[in-house]
This record gives C-alpha cells, sequence and structure tokens, in this order.
C-alpha cells in the first residue's frame, strides 16, 4: 500500500503561486473585476467566491500531529489534507490522508480487512517526522482497542471529505507506536487554505 502525498502542491504553495489565473496588464486578476468579484461565470456576471476559511473546517486532535491551521487539500491517488505553519518556511506539521472507493460512507474498519484485492479503506496520518501511522499497519498481531472513524461524505477527485474520528488509534507503519485521532474535518475541494 502506498500512500502518496502530493510534494509539488507544497513547494507551489510555499512559493507563493496560488493564482492559477495569473494577473491582467492591469494589475488585477484575471477572472476579476477587480474588485475581486469572480466574473467567470455565464454571462460575465460577477460572482463573490466563497472565503477560504469555507473551504476546510477541522477540529482534528493529535498528540503525534498538529491536523488544523493552514491545510493543502490534494488527490493523488489519494485524498491528502497536510498542515503546515501560518508563514514561511510552512514547517510541515502533519497530515490526514483517505484511501477510499469514491462515494464511500460509513465506518472504517480499524484494523483494515483488505484480501489483496477490491478497493482498500484506508485512513492514515503523517508525523512531523513523516513516519506514516495507519488503520493498515496493524501487524504481528497486535490489535486497536476501541475508536472509530465515520465518513459521511467522500468525493476524493472534487477534494471532498467529511469524517469524524472518535479517538482512532493508528499504528506506525514502521514501528509499534500508537497514534490517536479524535475530532471531525470537513474538506470541499482542493486548495491551499489559510
Amino acid at each position: 500500500m502506498r500512500l502518496r502525498f502530493a510534494t509539488a502542491a507544497v513547494v507551489l504553495a510555499a512559493c507563493g503561486t496560488s493564482d492559477p489565473g495569473g494577473s491582467e496588464p492591469d494589475g488585477t486578476d484575471a477572472g476579476t473585476d477587480g474588485r475581486g468579484a469572480n466574473v467567470d461565470a455565464p454571462g460575465g456576471t460577477p460572482v463573490d467566491a466563497p472565503p477560504a476559511s469555507n473551504r476546510i473546517a477541522s477540529t482534528l486532535t493529535s498528540s503525534c500531529a498538529t491536523l488544523q491551521g493552514r491545510a493543502i487539500v490534494n488527490h493523488n491517488g489519494n485524498l491528502g489534507i497536510a498542515f503546515t505553519e501560518d508563514d514561511s518556511p510552512y514547517t510541515f506539521l502533519g497530515s490526514v490522508q483517505f484511501e477510499l472507493p469514491s462515494g464511500f460512507t460509513g465506518a472504517i474498519p480499524n484494523p483494515e480487512a483488505w484480501n489483496g484485492t477490491g478497493p482498500r479503506k484506508v485512513v492514515a496520518m503523517t508525523t512531523p517526522s513523516y513516519q506514516l501511522h495507519g488503520n493498515h499497519c496493524w501487524m504481528n498481531g497486535a490489535m486497536p482497542s476501541g475508536g472509530s472513524v465515520t465518513i459521511t461524505e467522500y468525493r476524493p477527485t472534487d477534494g471532498v471529505v467529511k469524517a469524524t474520528f472518535t479517538a482512532l488509534p493508528l499504528r506506525s507503519c514502521v514501528g509499534s507506536t500508537i497514534c490517536t485521532i479524535s475530532g471531525s474535518i470537513e474538506t470541499t475541494g482542493e486548495g491551499v487554505f489559510e
């Protein structure tokens, strides 16, 4: 199982290239009316873009990582949400990843019950030292005690996930460390959100 994280998104965000439309010669943003209102709507009618704070909401807590604040939401085979410090050099604080069938809802098994075929049902987190923990990493007879995660919406290619964690224990994929996650996360699209 390979959970991938698009480091290119982190690099682009750190370089300040979050304006995919560029600027017009008069200094205004492409696709806006000079006041910041989006005019790419049909008929050129100004449409205000939703504020970035409406794009992601996280109350996730873990003793292993900070899973709140500035976030980068990206789909690259799995849906990943990486959290960084607010300012340059945008130090990585932790991430949470989902590898589920598109449209999946319900509880994710912990440990993952995968028979080697069919779609994976993985939830994982990465610590600031880039150590991966997941429900797919319970090995050698070790078993989690309690905890759950429930998905109410999952559209990875749109960057959408709504998940609630209740003291979910995730095991290190390279050691015996266990990280527990509680709280909820909701994303409504891909991008960098302050």
